[in-house]
């Protein structure tokens, strides 16, 4: 069947908020927006406390708190939704993005959000420069850090891999192991039991040539019980042109 318009929406929609809730990197993730757009950033969250909190700068200025399951303050809102019985997602949406957006978030539950029980921190720019889209986020990574990424709609246990590209050729399966926590070179898998996600993996030290998409999951990596494909941007030259680069990358992905 044609993959391409579910790829599409993994690509735009800003799903991996990157904060100290059950990542295995402490690293601050960052996505950028097209000013004068919109964007949603999906904050996955242990089921936790009544208040509802989004704020910017690590709490030193609060945009919206609520113990409903809405919330809107100008031209931000937050939404609440359970996802399972364990996880939640909370979703911050930006209406019109201007360059006083850029900065630093958190959004989270708790009692309160000056002591709240779990949260995300992310990191938001806002170009000047037209990036193809005009509705929601896209992660980038910086040349020289290290990107982990979680595998969000994968699930299973046993045997874990992860490819570049749609993992149709040998060569493209950086990893396939049973182990837990393994790497190869600059790619890692670990399997984290009890973690919102499970299944997490990184690129250590990215560059521009690992701009391309690529393919984390269970099971056989040509026959997968489930898998997840994400893109990895790396803004180290000019984030337009690597935009259109995974744009077109996209647009040709045939049947699988």
């Amino acid at each position: 069947m044609k993959i391409h318009h579910v790829l599409l929406f993994c690509f735009l929609s800003a799903a991996f908020c990157g904060g100290n809730t059950g990542t295995v990197s402490g690293q601050l993730s960052t996505y950028t927006g097209a000013a004068g757009g919109n964007g949603t950033m999906k904050c996955y969250l242990p089921v936790s406390g009544n208040t509802k909190f989004f704020c910017k700068e690590e709490c030193q200025n609060v945009v919206t708190v609520t113990d409903g399951v809405t919330a809107k303050s100008g031209r931000y809102s937050i939404t609440y939704r359970n996802v399972s019985l364990k996880t939640v997602i909370l979703s911050v949406n930006f209406i019109n993005l201007t360059q006083t957006d850029s900065g630093r978030y958190r959004c989270g539950l708790g009692k309160t959000f000056v002591a709240p029980d779990s949260y995300w921190n992310f990191e938001i720019r806002v170009s000047d420069a037209p990036l193809g889209i005009t509705s929601d986020f896209v992660r980038t990574n910086t040349e020289g850090e290290n990107a982990t990424y979680e595998c969000i709609t994968a699930v299973g246990e046993g045997a874990f891999f992860f490819c570049k590209n749609q993992c149709r050729k040998q060569e493209d399966v950086l990893m396939n192991t049973t182990s837990l926590k393994a790497q190869s070179g600059r790619y890692a898998i670990e399997f984290i039991r009890g973690s919102i996600f499970g299944l997490y993996v990184t690129i250590t030290k990215v560059n521009k040539s690992d701009t391309r998409w690529y393919r984390c999951g269970y099971g056989d990596p040509w026959s997968p019980n489930s898998n997840f494909s994400f893109p990895v941007l790396v803004n180290g030259e000019c984030v337009v042109r690597l935009m259109k680069m995974l744009l077109h990358n996209l647009c040709s992905v045939q049947n699988i």
